[in-house]
């Protein structure tokens, strides 16, 4: 792996030329000078705010930039808690005192800056006023590698859990990233454009700071349908940070973009759906697995076949009494993963996950078990099991999808009351025989589907509130 220097500070205020183009969007182009008078301007506004944890919620990857590299320099914690509500944004929410967002948050009870505002405050200089050399750049004290950025994530039980990360860590897996991404070097009339947010740890790494750091121009906007991907780049060649969720849907008649190079994170990509994207796209997917608390520990290449994963350099695993350790120079310490793996020398295949256990009323209670039980029955596709808290006890809710013939029953036969009443029964009496009375799903609800987030995650937040009323 060669070695060299990569950090935001230089991206952004060194060796560089300020008319270089950072990022694009449908009506503008933004050059390196705009980023740097829009950074500066907003470090100086929150240098002067009491608040320190700043919640980072903007879709916008050029303004999501802007926001995140001011918090640093404002030496502020930028901190990251997926898609944000209004009701987290209380004073008393424990994970961030102020928000930055390009969505509206005016009646929230803690502070609120709205991050489009910026543009109008910050003139857009036309390139032929834009100077060789920002002077002012060259002045600007240099970021401390050390600085704090957090992450909350929901583990299985669906409470957040915070993860702690500096910015060396981020800049570290950059540099990390060099030997698989060296297809990016020298490509000209190249640019990043991304199906996901940049609000995770997934999209901050390779929707924001790979485009960043290895000077290449970024799409600002999120693409959300294949119509967007297919039509709005002419001639670029694209580099696409994806999901299995987006990628699986691409419709094959629509016609393919020039696309250098697909990425995929969050779950693992269905060998089918890769074989149909490769086949329109004529380019395979590179599939990293990694977690927030891990970061990257290997990548894949797809498609059309089963691949094992390759380790990234300096990553490997061990076991010791029946777990199994990372040891990763991305991070500071060995984790014991809760996922198994299968290994082929040094190359492994993701065999699925360890169980989710709770404790219920003193016993350990298996939400995998339940899982698997509940999908055995027929009908079901698919099933989530959760802990609720109702009153002062814990008990186990199910949401299950089911296929289209009882969907249907579900909702248009005229019986279909009855139908859903027999059906919830008939699950039950088949876990009878397999669960402890105290593990037996209390409430059990129905769709066609579950619901995923943009990464291919089944989002938990929106799953429990279906069992709120």
């Amino acid at each position: 792996m060669t070695v060299k220097t990569l950090s935001l500070h230089e991206a952004i205020y060194s060796n560089r030329d300020p008319r270089e183009v950072v990022a694009f969007d449908k009506e503008t182009t933004y050059h390196l000078y705009d980023l740097q008078l829009m950074v500066k301007a907003l470090s100086v506004f929150l240098s002067m705010s009491k608040e320190k944890r700043f919640a980072i919620y903007v879709e916008n990857s050029y303004l999501f930039t802007v926001a995140f590299a001011a918090c640093l320099y404002a030496k502020k914690i930028p901190v990251f808690a997926g898609i944000i509500r209004k009701d987290m944004c209380s004073k008393d929410n424990g994970c961030f005192d102020a928000i930055i967002s390009d969505k509206n948050f005016d009646d929230v009870e803690i502070p609120f800056f709205d991050i489009t505002t910026i543009k109008a405050a910050v003139r857009q200089t036309p390139l032929k006023e834009i100077p060789l050399r920002n002077h002012d750049a060259e002045i600007t004290p240099v970021l401390d590698s050390n600085l704090k950025i957090e992450f909350y994530t929901s583990g299985s039980t669906g409470k957040s859990k915070r993860i702690d990360k500096t910015l060396r860590h981020l800049e570290f897996d950059i540099l990390h990233l060099e030997d698989l991404t060296k297809v990016l070097d020298n490509s000209d009339n190249s640019a990043v454009v991304a199906s996901v947010a940049p609000y995770h740890m997934y999209g901050l790494t390779f929707r924001i700071l790979l485009p960043l750091l290895r000077k290449i121009p970024f799409d600002a906007q999120f693409i959300k349908f294949h119509e967007e991907l297919c039509g709005n780049y002419k001639d670029k060649k694209l580099i696409f940070v994806s999901s299995p969720a987006f990628l699986k849907r691409i419709d094959p008649f629509l016609k393919a973009p020039k696309i250098i190079f697909t990425l995929s994170a969050g779950s693992s990509m269905d060998i089918a759906a890769s074989a149909k994207y490769y086949a329109w796209s004529e380019c395979e997917i590179t599939e990293i697995y990694g977690s927030t608390e891990t970061n990257f520990m290997g990548y894949r290449k797809l498609s059309g076949a089963e691949e094992y994963y390759t380790p990234f350099a300096e990553v490997s695993f061990k076991e010791n009494n029946g777990d199994l350790y990372l040891y990763s120079p991305l991070i500071d310490k060995k984790y014991k993963l809760d996922d198994k793996l299968e290994f082929n020398g040094d190359k492994f295949k993701v065999i699925g996950r360890k169980d989710k256990v709770i404790k219920l009323e003193e016993n350990r209670v298996s939400l995998t078990q339940i899982e698997d039980l509940v999908k055995k029955h027929e009908h079901i596709t698919d099933c989530v099991a959760l802990p609720l808290e109702k009153g002062d006890r814990t008990f186990i809710g199910i949401v299950v999808a089911v296929d289209d013939e009882m969907y249907q029953d579900l909702i248009s036969n005229d019986n279909k009351d009855k139908i859903k009443q027999d059906f919830v029964k008939s699950i039950k009496s088949s876990l009878k025989d397999h669960l402890l009375l105290v593990a037996m799903p209390r409430y059990v609800r129905i769709l066609k589907e579950i619901p995923l987030n943009s990464m291919g995650k089944k989002i938990t937040s929106q799953l429990r509130e279906l069992f709120n009323d």
